[in-house]
């Protein structure tokens, strides 16, 4: 096992109120009790327990909203389950309710935690029954209090009133159908809990963004009734940065070891590595371009010394409400320098200016998609000097080359906000064997495109004849 150890600490989490003792917090007794009937807990698993189940002056639960963001395969599966069997066992919880994206998924929670209470003498004997029909798996204790579990949907939970929620995975909740269902179960319930733990997501977590936003912004609120703990690696790291991989992986050196991680950096694209590994939001989990490589191309320059060479992508949204305009240039040393050279809300607007700019730049090339919604521009654009239709048997080529290109670090940009954001926005829908941009949520790939064009015909156009020179005898 690898000596390198993950952080017990997470990197952002709510502050505690005051210093947290087995008077301050009910973690100490959970913790105890977990270590006593369960398993030994990791450091993490402890400092969690600690933080989260810290109480206020008068003795009750501080917070009753548990936001807990962390890799994958670090223990927050056996964590739950611990947290789910403790309360129910000493009676701080009538009924436990836990739910997922599918039931299969809270089957194996449900499953696991049953198998570690029949495996204990002492809370075996305080077991009634086992329920294991499907869709109606229930641990019934002899004081009558409950585990069940449920499928996170818009009609999970309702007439049930819940002392502890537990919600696996939240970032696959894309809408807020399901937690607007299940979070109403606790409304009744003084001291009720509802925690959830999950991976980070990406631009469609819409409920886990919107939480963990709330939450970061209140982290030194002493009001907040909302806890958040988050292993994570600062956003930009490399992706092989031991110190980053250490923050997102509390369970490092315990129950995972550095050179499995090292092997996944090898195989997944590096927006899965990043959420699933670094536990880092990404705008889109199939992520067309290198995110990390882009960053790393960014470059304050200009165009100035190969004006002669430019060439013109144009793209328009399939909303037609972004139209933009990029132009590239081939360097000397084979890199390409690319930069927006206007953006517009509307088809209007774009073709009020175009000409001018297109006059004005004088470029060696136009490359537009004829066959996508740039077609709404065609009558202002077919007939110009130097307009490149790029055919939709193309495109796929042009995109993947772009991406393939930026990987290797061969684009030069000058970190333009737009270009930024629709980069990092853009996925790849695919077709075949191969793909091209999309954008599954909310903005525009129109820019994106636009420099696939514009690179595209700045790499493959021939270079520009020089003029040759004449050159007269030296006078005598």
């Amino acid at each position: 096992m690898s000596t390198v150890l993950g952080c017990e600490q997470p990197r952002l989490f709510t502050l505690p109120l005051r210093e947290l003792t087995p008077e301050t917090s009910l973690g100490f007794e959970a913790t105890e009790w977990i270590e006593k009937h369960l398993f030994p807990l990791l450091p993490w698993q402890r400092w969690w327990l600690v933080h989260a189940l810290e109480l206020r002056p008068d003795g009750t639960l501080r917070f009753r909203t548990l936001i807990t963001l962390i890799a994958r395969q670090n223990g927050k599966s056996r964590l739950m389950q611990a947290l789910t069997l403790w309360m129910i066992f000493t009676g701080r919880a009538k009924l436990a309710l836990g739910a997922a994206q599918s039931l299969d998924v809270a089957r194996e929670a449900w499953t696991g935690a049953v198998d570690l209470a029949q495996d204990d003498d002492d809370l075996r004997m305080d077991i009634a029954r086992v329920r294991m029909a499907n869709g109606e798996q229930e641990l019934r204790l002899a004081s009558g209090a409950r585990y069940k579990i449920t499928a996170a949907t818009r009609s999970a939970g309702r007439g049930l009133s819940v002392d502890l929620l537990n919600l696996d995975e939240l970032r696959e909740h894309r809408d807020w159908l399901a937690w607007g269902a299940l979070s109403k179960t606790t409304t009744a319930r003084p001291q009720a809990i509802t925690a959830a733990f999950s991976n980070a997501g990406d631009d469609d977590s819409v409920v886990l963004n919107s939480l963990r936003d709330g939450a970061l912004a209140a982290i030194e609120d002493p009001e907040t009734r909302v806890f958040l703990a988050e292993w994570s690696a600062p956003d930009g790291c490399e992706l092989d940065d031991v110190e980053a991989i250490r923050q997102a992986n509390p369970g490092l050196g315990h129950i995972i070891d550095i050179d499995s991680i090292h092997a996944a950096r090898l195989v997944d694209p590096p927006a899965v590595y990043r959420t699933e590994t670094l536990c880092q939001r990404v705008a889109a989990m199939d992520g067309a371009i290198d995110l990390a490589a882009w960053t790393d191309s960014g470059d304050i320059g200009t165009l100035d010394g190969v004006r002669d060479r430019v060439c013109l992508g144009l793209d328009v949204s399939p909303d037609l409400q972004h139209v933009t305009l990029v132009a590239a240039a081939l360097l000397d040393d084979g890199r390409v320098r690319a930069e927006v050279v206007a953006a517009w809300s509307s088809t209007e607007d774009a073709r009020y200016e175009l000409d001018e700019l297109l006059d004005r730049i004088k470029p060696r090339a136009v490359g537009w998609l004829p066959g996508g919604p740039a077609a709404a521009l065609a009558a202002d654009l077919r007939g110009r000097r130097g307009l490149t239709e790029i055919k939709s048997a193309d495109v796929g080529a042009i995109c993947q080359g772009l991406a393939e290109f930026v990987s290797a670090r061969r684009v030069l940009h000058s970190n333009d906000p737009l270009l930024t954001a629709q980069v990092q926005g853009a996925s790849k829908l695919y077709s075949g064997d191969g793909w091209r941009f999309t954008r599954k949520g909310v903005g525009h790939v129109d820019g994106v495109y636009a420099l696939s064009a514009a690179v595209h015909l700045a790499r493959t156009l021939p270079a520009p004849r020089e003029r040759p020179r004449l050159i007269l005898p030296r006078a005598s």
